[in-house]
């Protein structure tokens, strides 16, 4: 029985993986991902989807895939006959899904999980499921930041508006958690417990012992994955026709190649028919590591007089962990946002390797910002760490006034406290990957501004839009670099080899013609697998 791939968004651009795997009929979703630089030709961070229309905003601008039946049904307005507009459509279908496989939470996998019906399970790993939590938790987000549990919507004069908060209770979504035998009680708690003062409907987490799980009439292997996000892994699908492996996002440069390249071996025992790999970076050839990022930002910490600010990606723990270390060892301490903290215990309690108890560690601080108001969640830190380490619970004064004491962990939206803080001096270490488009040119042009007003030394300079200045070092990626992907491909010898997220064809092209079978779809192209055709 032949297998059917549509790849929804996530070729031919990075990022906005949405690729629907249908076999032995079963329709899974491989991840559901926000296309950042789709949105961002007809939205803003001022000009954003309408929530009072639901799906339609999305749907009309071909952001989201015109399937009908798997959508929230509260997020739709059935007097506006938006499915019948959309029934013109080439991509146009009615279908019901079995499950998504999430390889990992970053927001170009996850994020339009939002708009899924909320009784379709997802499968990931753990850790996955605990940042997402967590992120929904801490985030002020819209109708599209609802991965883990939605707000219901009811409609009100012809509009889609949300609930009252004390008239009905968020619903969670059904994760299945795989190659875990058990929850344990902490990490039960924490999924139920709200983030704000709306209670939960709580749907816990379920635990399946094993690497492998039934879905539908296919069977599901997951495997880990080293990433700059933790909990990433890689699945591997079996159908009637053969073996479908997907990689999500990977590298071989992390503390956990070592998960990869087992990954590698295990995928390659499985003969596959299809290798859906991801090409974020071919062409880098000597990936820079986290040792080698340690190396340079512990020297950095180490030569600052005054005020050191830490600027990295969100959730990469790696990185953080990096700084904690480079702050021990200068004397400072490791002051993070109320944000981190949440996630970092979120993480402890989850078991999550090397990943310390915030609250014990006495390398860190817990930077408050001045607020009006507080959600649920940041009250309830605050009030525990004022009990148990009240001198590790800081403020801008506090900082201000001991500006040699602290490794500050600050990213571009944390930029204002500055103000409250007046450094005298210091270093901003830049240690996030460089800007690739004009939006991130003009923050970083923001930034600059921020650390020459402040008289801050910039450490790990981004370079500018050409690409020159670039001070080496400071970050490393999460994705596979060229001599990696040439690894993968010739270790896991698929009979097809479909290139995702990524913008370079040629190095695919260039490597592996003559070897595998390569194929590059557009978007929403409908591609089918039988092992008798290849």
């Amino acid at each position: 029985m032949p297998i059917h791939l549509t790849f929804y968004d996530g070729v031919n651009c990075i990022g906005g993986n949405k690729f629907l795997l249908e076999a032995d009929d079963t329709a899974i979703l491989l991840d559901f991902g926000t296309n950042f630089g789709a949105e961002a030709l007809f939205f803003d961070e001022f000009l954003r989807p309408r929530s009072i229309t639901g799906l339609c905003d999305l749907l009309d601008l071909g952001l989201l895939p015109p399937l009908r039946g798997i959508y929230r049904q509260d997020f739709e307005l059935p007097e506006r006959a938006w499915w019948e507009r959309m029934r013109s459509r080439s991509l146009y279908r009615e279908l019901e899904v079995h499950g998504v496989l999430l390889t990992h939470a970053h927001v170009d996998h996850s994020g339009y999980i939002s708009f899924l019906e909320r009784s379709i399970p997802v499968y990931t790993s753990l850790t996955t499921a605990v940042i997402a939590k967590a992120m929904q938790d801490t985030t002020h987000g819209g109708f599209d930041r609802e991965t883990c549990y939605i707000t219901p919507r009811e409609i009100k004069d012809g509009l889609l508006q949300t609930t009252h908060y004390k008239k009905v209770p968020y619903e969670q979504r059904r994760y299945v958690i795989m190659d875990v035998g058990q929850i344990q009680s902490c990490v039960a708690d924490f999924w139920a417990r709200p983030g704000s003062s709306r209670a939960m409907n709580c749907c816990p987490l379920e635990a399946c012992c094993t690497a492998e799980v039934q879905v539908g009439n296919l069977l599901i292997k997951r495997w880990p994955v080293d990433h700059s996000i933790p909990g990433a892994g890689a699945f591997g699908i079996k159908t009637s026709g053969g073996w479908v492996i997907y990689t999500g996002d990977l590298r071989l440069h992390g503390s956990r190649a070592a998960e990869t390249r087992a990954f590698m071996q295990e995928a390659a025992r499985l003969e596959p028919l299809g290798l859906i790999c991801e090409g974020t970076h071919p062409e880098t050839k000597t990936p820079v590591t986290e040792d080698e990022v340690f190396a340079h930002v512990a020297e950095a910490v180490r030569r600052a007089n005054g005020l050191v600010i830490a600027d990295f990606g969100p959730r990469n723990i790696e990185r953080l962990l990096s700084f904690l270390r480079a702050a021990r060892e200068t004397g400072r301490r490791l002051a993070v946002t109320l944000k981190d903290a949440y996630l970092l215990e979120a993480l402890h309690a989850a078991g999550e390797p090397n990943v310390p108890n915030p609250l014990e560690d006495e390398g860190f601080a817990f930077y408050v910002e001045a607020k009006a108001r507080r959600e649920v969640w940041e009250k309830f830190l605050i009030e525990r760490y004022q009990e148990h380490c009240r001198e590790r619970v800081v403020t801008a004064g506090d900082v201000s006034r001991n500006q040699g004491d602290y490794v500050l962990c600050f990213s571009y939206y944390d930029l204002h406290e500055l103000i409250d803080i007046q450094p005298g001096s210091g270093s901003y270490i830049y240690s996030s990957s460089e800007a690739f488009n004009e939006e991130m040119h003009m923050d970083l042009d923001r930034l600059r501004n921020w650390i020459k007003h402040f008289n801050l030394q910039l450490v790990g300079d981004p370079g500018d839009r050409q690409g020159r200045g670039r001070e080496p070092g400071f970050h490393a990626s999460g994705h596979i670099h060229g001599a990696g992907l040439i690894e993968l491909v010739e270790t896991v010898k698929p009979k097809v080899l479909i290139p995702i997220h990524s913008e370079d064809r040629s190095f695919f092209e260039r490597h592996f013609t003559g070897k595998v079978k390569l194929l590059f779809p557009s978007p929403g192209e409908r591609v089918e697998l039988d092992r008798d055709l290849f």
